[in-house]
This record gives structure tokens, sequence and C-alpha cells, in this order.
């Protein structure tokens, strides 16, 4: 297998600097899920380290060895598409055969492991159609299937799920995953989902307009975000951010205060809060109107307004009824300065 190393990448088009300078390391058998914003450089890293872009600076390395004068034919590489890249004119099997057969490799075995990824993926019973007779969603597996055929050392992955329906989708989080580990392959994922980012990534990055916001565990996203981009582009519903300042070890919002630890300096502070981090009481908690309910089956997410700023929280007991006044207080909340730049995790 291999570890990956983008060292100082940096590529423009046109004269516009599409990544900066980015450096990011894939660990032998990590799966590394790239996020961020449609436009923020996911697909030109993968095809970077595919070898189909060339870098405007930097370089690539595999296991230490530059990649910069190696065809994307000779990496060891397997990547899935967004978009169908099936070979038209052949066959869900000879798809899937075809990295096997450009190798020479013994037809029985070609066989046996076209069949076994086709099981695996629950699309044997497609391999005489042709690929225009494929729903979206089987065409994205049949390219899977072609991929991890190969068992490469490298396995890039460009938002391979995004055409499927859901209950297949979250199949395939799973099936990925395991496949992947049980390979030992090291895997670059980019997708926009963060959902699929959280449930199958062993680390993620954050990527915003060609910049890392943050690099880290699932765990480490969600619960120590960096900065505010981070905090407010993962989880669903999204961060609710209230203006304040502190003085007296207190952050001071419109609806009331909070209590800050004593270390924290005096000045203008956003508040980040989760939906699930708050919680009603009856009294001494911040003051508000229910503005709106949003139903999730055994929970909800209502709108809150807060002295004229909103905050979503979620409801696993007794629901409010819109117009209802409630009283709610964090369980944990996040400071941020003036730029954005976390200053404490509390709670």
């Amino acid at each position: 297998m291999a570890s990956i190393l983008l060292d100082s990448i940096s590529l423009e088009r046109s004269g516009v600097a599409i990544i900066p300078n980015l450096t990011l390391s894939v660990a032998d058998r990590e799966m590394l899920v790239l996020i961020g914003p449609s436009g923020s450089g996911k697909t030109s890293l993968l095809r970077i380290v595919a070898g189909l872009e060339k870098p405007t600076g930097g370089d690539v390395l595999f296991d230490g060895r530059s990649m910069r004068d190696v065809a994307p034919a000779r990496r060891d590489i397997a990547m899935v598409f967004q978009d169908n890249a099936l070979l038209p004119r052949k066959t869900v099997r000879g798809n899937i055969a075809f990295p096997l057969e450009v190798r020479h490799v013994d037809r029985e075995e070609i066989d046996d492991r076209v069949l076994a990824e086709s099981r695996t993926l629950e699309i044997d019973r497609f391999l005489e159609r042709m690929p225009a007779q494929l729903a979206a969603g089987h065409q994205q597996l049949v390219q899977a299937a072609r991929a991890l055929v190969r068992r490469p050392s490298v396995f890039l992955l460009d938002e391979p799920l995004s055409r499927m329906d859901a209950a297949t989708r979250q199949m395939m989080r799973a099936e990925i995953r395991l496949l992947q580990t049980g390979y030992g392959v090291t895997a670059l994922y980019a997708t926009n989902d963060q959902e699929e980012a959280m449930a199958i990534g062993d680390r993620i990055a954050i990527i915003d307009e060609g910049r890392l916001r943050q690099v880290g565990t699932p765990d480490e996203i969600y619960h120590e975000p960096l900065d505010s981009f981070v905090a407010g582009f993962v989880g669903s519903p999204a961060m609710s951010f209230l203006p304040g300042t502190v003085r007296d070890r207190e952050a001071h919002l419109d609806a009331g205060s909070l209590p800050v630890p004593p270390q924290t300096r005096s000045g203008r502070v956003t508040v980040g809060i989760r939906p699930h981090d708050w919680e009603a009481v009856v009294t001494a908690g911040l003051r508000g109107a229910v503005t709106a309910i949003e139903h999730h089956g055994d929970h909800v997410f209502a709108t809150i307004d807060l002295a004229g700023n909103e905050v979503s929280m979620r409801f696993d007991g007794e629901i409010p009824a819109a117009g209802a006044r409630v009283e709610i207080w964090p369980r944990r909340f996040h400071l941020f300065d003036p730029s954005g730049r976390a200053i404490a995790h509390i709670g």
C-alpha cells in the first residue's frame, strides 16, 4: 500500500489561484475524507494525486517517492468519479473486468474477481447489461466494482454516492469502508455530504477556497472546531451563532449572559451553540419564543427567537408549540474571536 503526501501544492488556472499552497498527508491504509463547499478544490486535489492535472507548484509523493514524472497509469491508483465514466459499448461484466484485462490477468482469475466484487456490491444480476440500461446509482456501483477489482494501492473517490438514493447510499457507506479496510487500501475521498464524511473517515480535512481549515478525527472536527467556518459547516442543523461581549467572567448576549473561564479576555466574541447542546430549564435560563418546528420522527428541531437572534434546538421529549415561550440553557458552547478563531470550547 502507500502513504500520500501533498507537499506545498499550488494550482492556478488563467492566473487565478485555485489552490494557493496546501500540504496534506494521508497515512498508509487510512481513509481521509475531503469535505468543503462546491468549488473548494476537492476534485482538483484528487486529479492532482491521480496525475490527471499537473500542479503549478509543489509535489505529490507516494511512500516518499515523487510522482512528478510518473504517468497516471503507473501510479497504481483507482478512481471512482461522480459522473458516469463507464465504457458504453461494454457490458457491466466487461467494464468491471477491463482493468484486469489490460494487465493480462489470467482469465479464470478475472472471472472470479469480477463475480466476487459484483456480488459484494449486489450488482451481479446486471453483469450482462449495458451501462445505458442501468439507473444512475447502479452505474456508480459498477464504477466502484471496476476500481476495487484492481485492488490498488491508492483509492480515489470523487463524490461516488451522489447519484444514489438514500437507502443505497447508506449501504454503500458501510460497504466502501469495509472494502477499504479489508483490502488495506489508502483512500482519499471527496464529498459535499458531511454526514457521509463523519460516517466513513478516519480523519476529515475541511477545505475552503483551496485552503485547509482543519484536519482531524470526526470527533475533533465536530467537538473542537478551530474556527467558526468549520463549526458552522459541520453539523446539521448548523450551529447557531450569537454575538456577545466578554466582561467580568461572563459572555453577555442580547438574551442574557453565560459564564466563561476566568482567563477569557474581555472583548467582542461570537458564541456558537449546537442544536442538541441546548436544554429546557424552568428558571434562570435564556428566554425566547418558538417560531418554527421541524419534525424528524422521534425528535423535532425548533427555531427559537432569543431577543432577535434565532437558534435551533433539538427536543426529544415534549414538543413545544409554535409561538410558545421557552426558557433554555446551553450544556456546551464555543467562543470565537472577531476573526472567527476558536477561543474556548466550554462544557
